[in-house]
Protein backbone atom coordinates (compact mmCIF):
# COMPACT_ATOMS: atom_id res chain seq x y z
CA UNK A 1 0.00 0.00 0.00
CA UNK A 2 2.78 2.41 0.93
CA UNK A 3 4.55 1.68 -2.35
CA UNK A 4 1.36 2.31 -4.29
CA UNK A 5 0.77 5.65 -2.54
CA UNK A 6 4.37 6.68 -3.16
CA UNK A 7 3.98 5.80 -6.83
CA UNK A 8 0.78 7.84 -7.15
CA UNK A 9 2.31 10.81 -5.34
CA UNK A 10 5.43 10.58 -7.51
CA UNK A 11 3.38 10.45 -10.70
CA UNK A 12 1.33 13.43 -9.53
CA UNK A 13 4.46 15.46 -8.75
CA UNK A 14 6.05 14.57 -12.08
CA UNK A 15 2.85 15.51 -13.89
CA UNK A 16 2.74 18.84 -12.10
CA UNK A 17 6.38 19.51 -12.97
CA UNK A 18 5.75 18.63 -16.61
CA UNK A 19 2.67 20.85 -16.72
CA UNK A 20 4.59 23.71 -15.11
CA UNK A 21 7.46 23.31 -17.58
CA UNK A 22 5.06 23.46 -20.50
CA UNK A 23 3.32 26.52 -19.07
CA UNK A 24 6.60 28.37 -18.78
CA UNK A 25 6.64 29.20 -22.48
CA UNK A 26 4.82 32.49 -23.08
CA UNK A 27 2.85 32.29 -26.31
CA UNK A 28 2.53 35.88 -27.51
CA UNK A 29 0.05 37.00 -30.15
CA UNK A 30 1.27 39.90 -32.30
CA UNK A 31 -0.64 42.16 -34.69
CA UNK A 32 1.21 43.61 -37.71
CA UNK A 33 -0.10 46.74 -39.43
CA UNK A 34 0.34 45.28 -42.94
CA UNK A 35 -0.04 41.76 -44.35
CA UNK A 36 2.72 39.48 -43.12
CA UNK A 37 4.19 39.05 -46.63
CA UNK A 38 4.54 42.80 -47.20
CA UNK A 39 8.08 44.14 -47.63
CA UNK A 40 7.43 46.29 -44.55
CA UNK A 41 6.74 43.22 -42.39
CA UNK A 42 9.57 40.96 -43.59
CA UNK A 43 11.96 42.40 -40.99
CA UNK A 44 9.46 41.73 -38.22
CA UNK A 45 9.10 38.17 -39.51
CA UNK A 46 12.87 37.79 -39.12
CA UNK A 47 12.55 39.12 -35.58
CA UNK A 48 9.79 36.66 -34.67
CA UNK A 49 11.63 33.76 -36.32
CA UNK A 50 14.70 34.55 -34.23
CA UNK A 51 12.62 34.78 -31.05
CA UNK A 52 11.01 31.43 -31.82
CA UNK A 53 14.46 29.92 -32.43
CA UNK A 54 16.53 31.53 -29.70
CA UNK A 55 13.84 31.62 -27.03
CA UNK A 56 12.49 28.08 -27.55
CA UNK A 57 10.72 26.94 -24.40
CA UNK A 58 10.61 30.50 -23.06
CA UNK A 59 8.75 32.69 -25.58
CA UNK A 60 7.06 32.12 -28.93
CA UNK A 61 5.30 34.65 -31.18
CA UNK A 62 2.52 34.17 -33.72
CA UNK A 63 1.44 37.06 -35.96
CA UNK A 64 -1.83 38.21 -37.52
CA UNK A 65 -2.24 41.07 -39.97
CA UNK A 66 -4.92 43.68 -40.72
CA UNK A 67 -7.22 40.97 -42.04
CA UNK A 68 -7.69 39.96 -38.38
CA UNK A 69 -7.47 43.39 -36.69
CA UNK A 70 -7.69 46.61 -38.71
CA UNK A 71 -4.41 48.49 -38.91
CA UNK A 72 -5.61 51.63 -37.13
CA UNK A 73 -7.22 49.58 -34.34
CA UNK A 74 -4.17 47.49 -33.50
CA UNK A 75 -2.50 50.00 -31.18
CA UNK A 76 -5.61 50.09 -28.97
CA UNK A 77 -5.81 46.30 -29.06
CA UNK A 78 -2.28 46.31 -27.67
CA UNK A 79 -3.00 48.95 -25.06
CA UNK A 80 -6.04 47.07 -23.75
CA UNK A 81 -4.38 43.65 -23.91
CA UNK A 82 -6.43 42.15 -26.73
CA UNK A 83 -3.07 41.33 -28.34
CA UNK A 84 0.27 40.90 -26.60
CA UNK A 85 2.44 42.62 -29.22
CA UNK A 86 2.07 45.20 -31.97
CA UNK A 87 4.25 45.98 -34.96
CA UNK A 88 3.19 49.32 -36.39
CA UNK A 89 4.23 52.93 -37.11
CA UNK A 90 3.91 55.40 -34.21
CA UNK A 91 2.03 57.87 -36.40
CA UNK A 92 -0.87 55.39 -36.28
CA UNK A 93 -1.21 55.98 -32.51
CA UNK A 94 -0.36 59.68 -32.53
CA UNK A 95 -3.67 60.47 -30.79
CA UNK A 96 -2.58 58.52 -27.72
CA UNK A 97 1.13 59.36 -27.87
CA UNK A 98 1.75 62.53 -29.94
CA UNK A 99 5.51 62.49 -29.31
CA UNK A 100 5.94 58.77 -30.08
CA UNK A 101 6.98 59.32 -33.68
CA UNK A 102 10.27 60.98 -32.75
CA UNK A 103 11.94 57.79 -34.01
CA UNK A 104 10.93 58.81 -37.53
CA UNK A 105 13.12 61.92 -37.47
CA UNK A 106 16.14 60.24 -35.91
CA UNK A 107 19.40 60.52 -37.82
CA UNK A 108 21.29 57.82 -35.92
CA UNK A 109 20.88 54.05 -35.80
CA UNK A 110 18.65 52.33 -33.26
CA UNK A 111 21.64 50.68 -31.56
CA UNK A 112 23.11 54.14 -30.88
CA UNK A 113 19.81 55.27 -29.36
CA UNK A 114 19.95 52.39 -26.90
CA UNK A 115 23.46 53.40 -25.81
CA UNK A 116 22.94 57.15 -25.45
CA UNK A 117 19.73 57.05 -23.41
CA UNK A 118 17.22 57.86 -26.15
CA UNK A 119 15.76 54.35 -26.07
CA UNK A 120 15.04 54.62 -22.33
CA UNK A 121 13.20 57.93 -22.79
CA UNK A 122 11.12 56.59 -25.68
CA UNK A 123 10.30 53.47 -23.68
CA UNK A 124 9.20 55.55 -20.68
CA UNK A 125 6.60 57.54 -22.61
CA UNK A 126 5.29 54.32 -24.18
CA UNK A 127 4.98 52.87 -20.66
CA UNK A 128 3.06 55.91 -19.43
CA UNK A 129 0.73 56.63 -22.33
CA UNK A 130 0.42 53.38 -24.29
CA UNK A 131 0.67 50.72 -21.57
CA UNK A 132 3.46 49.32 -23.73
CA UNK A 133 7.06 48.21 -23.51
CA UNK A 134 9.05 49.58 -26.44
CA UNK A 135 11.44 46.87 -27.65
CA UNK A 136 12.94 48.50 -30.75
CA UNK A 137 11.96 49.63 -34.23
CA UNK A 138 12.67 48.76 -37.85
CA UNK A 139 12.88 50.88 -41.02
CA UNK A 140 15.00 53.61 -39.52
CA UNK A 141 16.83 55.23 -42.43
CA UNK A 142 14.27 54.14 -45.04
CA UNK A 143 13.25 57.61 -46.20
CA UNK A 144 10.06 58.94 -47.73
CA UNK A 145 9.97 60.51 -51.21
CA UNK A 146 7.44 62.38 -53.30
CA UNK A 147 6.32 60.42 -56.36
CA UNK A 148 4.42 62.12 -59.18
CA UNK A 149 2.75 61.46 -62.51
CA UNK A 150 3.92 64.78 -63.95
CA UNK A 151 6.98 66.98 -63.41
CA UNK A 152 7.08 69.60 -60.68
CA UNK A 153 8.23 73.15 -61.32
CA UNK A 154 11.64 72.97 -59.69
CA UNK A 155 10.99 72.37 -56.01
CA UNK A 156 7.43 73.67 -56.17
CA UNK A 157 4.36 71.44 -56.29
CA UNK A 158 1.76 74.19 -56.58
CA UNK A 159 -1.70 72.71 -57.03
CA UNK A 160 -0.51 69.09 -56.89
CA UNK A 161 -2.91 66.75 -55.12
CA UNK A 162 -0.64 64.38 -53.19
CA UNK A 163 -1.70 61.39 -51.14
CA UNK A 164 -0.37 62.20 -47.69
CA UNK A 165 -0.24 61.21 -44.00
CA UNK A 166 0.14 63.35 -40.85
CA UNK A 167 3.91 62.80 -41.05
CA UNK A 168 4.32 65.09 -44.03
CA UNK A 169 1.10 67.09 -44.31
CA UNK A 170 2.84 70.30 -43.20
CA UNK A 171 5.73 69.68 -45.58
CA UNK A 172 3.46 69.13 -48.57
CA UNK A 173 1.55 72.29 -47.77
CA UNK A 174 4.82 74.25 -47.57
CA UNK A 175 5.58 73.09 -51.12
CA UNK A 176 2.23 74.36 -52.39
CA UNK A 177 0.63 70.90 -52.62
CA UNK A 178 -2.77 69.81 -51.35
CA UNK A 179 -2.49 66.79 -49.02
CA UNK A 180 -5.12 64.13 -49.73
CA UNK A 181 -5.93 61.40 -47.22
CA UNK A 182 -6.59 57.88 -48.52
CA UNK A 183 -5.72 54.33 -47.55
CA UNK A 184 -2.98 52.61 -49.60
CA UNK A 185 -5.43 50.23 -51.38
CA UNK A 186 -7.27 53.28 -52.79
CA UNK A 187 -4.17 54.90 -54.31
CA UNK A 188 -3.98 52.65 -57.39
CA UNK A 189 -7.44 53.68 -58.58
CA UNK A 190 -6.70 57.34 -57.82
CA UNK A 191 -3.52 57.20 -59.93
CA UNK A 192 -5.29 55.37 -62.73
CA UNK A 193 -8.05 57.98 -62.87
CA UNK A 194 -5.75 60.95 -62.29
CA UNK A 195 -7.63 62.12 -59.21
CA UNK A 196 -4.25 62.54 -57.49
CA UNK A 197 -1.03 63.82 -59.05
CA UNK A 198 1.23 61.76 -56.83
CA UNK A 199 1.87 60.49 -53.34
CA UNK A 200 4.31 60.37 -50.47
CA UNK A 201 5.80 56.94 -49.81
CA UNK A 202 9.09 55.31 -48.77
CA UNK A 203 11.58 53.93 -51.28
CA UNK A 204 10.11 50.46 -50.72
CA UNK A 205 7.00 48.77 -51.98
CA UNK A 206 5.45 50.86 -54.76
CA UNK A 207 5.62 47.92 -57.19
CA UNK A 208 3.81 45.74 -54.64
CA UNK A 209 0.77 47.97 -55.10
CA UNK A 210 1.21 48.43 -58.86
CA UNK A 211 1.81 52.18 -58.47
CA UNK A 212 5.03 52.02 -60.52
CA UNK A 213 2.94 51.68 -63.70
CA UNK A 214 1.75 55.28 -63.36
CA UNK A 215 4.69 56.90 -61.57
CA UNK A 216 7.10 59.00 -63.65
CA UNK A 217 9.19 60.92 -61.09
CA UNK A 218 10.61 60.41 -57.59
CA UNK A 219 11.79 63.51 -55.71
CA UNK A 220 14.42 63.50 -53.00
CA UNK A 221 16.66 63.33 -51.15
CA UNK A 222 14.56 61.14 -48.93
CA UNK A 223 13.08 62.77 -45.83
CA UNK A 224 12.02 61.43 -42.42
CA UNK A 225 12.07 57.64 -41.81
CA UNK A 226 9.35 55.06 -42.22
CA UNK A 227 10.03 53.82 -38.68
CA UNK A 228 7.89 50.95 -37.37
CA UNK A 229 7.87 50.14 -33.65
CA UNK A 230 7.86 46.70 -31.99
CA UNK A 231 5.83 46.89 -28.77
CA UNK A 232 4.72 44.52 -26.01
CA UNK A 233 1.69 45.13 -23.82
CA UNK A 234 3.14 46.34 -20.52
CA UNK A 235 0.96 44.10 -18.34
CA UNK A 236 2.06 41.10 -20.37
CA UNK A 237 5.70 42.27 -20.19
CA UNK A 238 5.52 42.48 -16.39
CA UNK A 239 4.03 38.98 -16.22
CA UNK A 240 7.03 37.49 -18.04
CA UNK A 241 9.97 36.10 -16.12
CA UNK A 242 13.31 37.89 -16.15
CA UNK A 243 14.66 35.17 -18.43
CA UNK A 244 11.82 35.66 -20.91
CA UNK A 245 12.24 39.45 -20.95
CA UNK A 246 16.00 39.07 -21.36
CA UNK A 247 15.51 36.82 -24.38
CA UNK A 248 13.21 39.33 -26.10
CA UNK A 249 15.70 42.10 -25.34
CA UNK A 250 18.60 40.08 -26.77
CA UNK A 251 16.72 39.52 -30.02
CA UNK A 252 15.84 43.23 -30.18
CA UNK A 253 19.52 44.12 -29.87
CA UNK A 254 20.38 41.50 -32.50
CA UNK A 255 17.88 43.11 -34.92
CA UNK A 256 19.42 46.52 -34.27
CA UNK A 257 22.81 45.16 -35.28
CA UNK A 258 21.47 43.42 -38.38
CA UNK A 259 19.17 46.17 -39.62
CA UNK A 260 21.74 48.38 -41.45
CA UNK A 261 22.80 45.35 -43.54
CA UNK A 262 19.21 44.35 -44.30
CA UNK A 263 18.40 47.93 -45.28
CA UNK A 264 21.34 48.19 -47.68
CA UNK A 265 20.34 44.96 -49.41
CA UNK A 266 16.69 45.97 -49.74
CA UNK A 267 17.61 49.50 -50.89
CA UNK A 268 19.39 47.94 -53.87
CA UNK A 269 16.47 45.68 -54.77
CA UNK A 270 13.90 48.47 -54.54
CA UNK A 271 16.05 50.91 -56.49
CA UNK A 272 16.43 48.35 -59.30
CA UNK A 273 12.65 47.91 -59.50
CA UNK A 274 12.12 51.66 -59.89
CA UNK A 275 14.90 51.97 -62.44
CA UNK A 276 13.37 49.18 -64.49
CA UNK A 277 9.99 50.93 -64.34
CA UNK A 278 11.60 54.06 -65.82
CA UNK A 279 10.97 56.28 -62.79
CA UNK A 280 13.25 59.32 -62.97
CA UNK A 281 14.90 60.48 -59.76
CA UNK A 282 15.06 64.26 -59.24
CA UNK A 283 17.43 65.52 -56.51
CA UNK A 284 16.19 68.79 -55.00
CA UNK A 285 19.18 69.22 -52.69
CA UNK A 286 19.74 68.77 -48.93
CA UNK A 287 17.43 71.64 -48.01
CA UNK A 288 14.48 69.59 -49.27
CA UNK A 289 14.88 66.89 -46.60
CA UNK A 290 15.83 69.41 -43.89
CA UNK A 291 12.64 71.37 -44.50
CA UNK A 292 10.50 68.24 -44.14
CA UNK A 293 12.22 67.20 -40.92
CA UNK A 294 12.18 70.64 -39.29
CA UNK A 295 8.46 70.95 -39.93
CA UNK A 296 7.82 67.53 -38.43
CA UNK A 297 9.94 68.31 -35.37
CA UNK A 298 7.66 71.32 -34.86
CA UNK A 299 4.57 69.11 -35.07
CA UNK A 300 6.02 66.60 -32.60
CA UNK A 301 7.10 69.36 -30.23
CA UNK A 302 3.53 70.55 -29.79
CA UNK A 303 2.59 67.25 -28.16
CA UNK A 304 5.33 67.24 -25.49
CA UNK A 305 7.75 70.18 -25.90
CA UNK A 306 10.07 69.35 -22.99
CA UNK A 307 10.42 65.69 -23.97
CA UNK A 308 11.19 66.57 -27.59
CA UNK A 309 13.67 69.27 -26.56
CA UNK A 310 15.65 66.79 -24.44
CA UNK A 311 15.44 63.91 -26.89
CA UNK A 312 16.27 65.65 -30.15
CA UNK A 313 20.04 65.97 -29.51
CA UNK A 314 20.19 62.24 -28.65
CA UNK A 315 18.58 61.32 -31.98
CA UNK A 316 20.99 63.50 -33.91
CA UNK A 317 24.25 62.03 -32.55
Amino acid sequence: MKKRIAAVVGATVLGAVATGAGAQEAKLKAAAFLPVKSVFVIGFARFTDEVNRLCTGKVSISTVGPEAIKSFEQWNALKTGVVDMHYGPPNFYVGALPEGDVISVARNETAAQRKNGAWAMINEVHNQKMNAQYLTHLFGGVRFHIYTLKPAQGNKFDGFRLRSTPIYDAFFKSLGALPVRMAPPEVHTALERGTVDGYGWPLYGIADFGWHKYTKFRYGPGFISAAVAILVNQDKWKSLSGEQRDCLTRVSEWVEGEWPKWRAEEDGRQQAVQDQAGIKYVDLGPGFARQAEELYWEVLGKGNPEFVRKLRPLLSQ
